[in-house]
């Protein structure tokens, strides 16, 4: 079921896209430091949005390893308390009565 739900989801976006794209068929003029380059409003969206979830997507590459060293860390030192734990548990109790 979630498999139709992602498909139809997707084609309703797709669909969305092609409708944008054929109601801005304008040209957009990009002036840039070596020249000039003309594309489809719509073309330009989507490269300016792809640049920018790329990006996104650099600047948390630092904080993504940062986690995951923590996070290691964590689980090693949850597996050192584990063992402490578990080699507790096998020393006898005396009873002093």
């Amino acid at each position: 079921m979630s498999r139709l739900v992602k498909l139809c989801v997707f084609l309703l976006v797709l669909l969305l896209g092609v409708i944008f794209h054929l109601r801005n068929a304008q040209l957009v003029v990009i002036d840039y430091y070596l020249g000039t380059l003309e594309l489809p409003f719509s073309a330009t969206l989507v490269f300016v949005l792809s640049f920018g979830v790329v990006l996104g997507i650099l600047a948390s590459i630092p904080a993504r390893i940062r986690l995951k060293r923590e996070n290691a860390r964590l689980l090693k030192q949850v597996s050192i308390t584990e063992k402490e734990v578990n080699a507790l548990r096998v020393i006898p109790v005396k009873d002093n009565i």
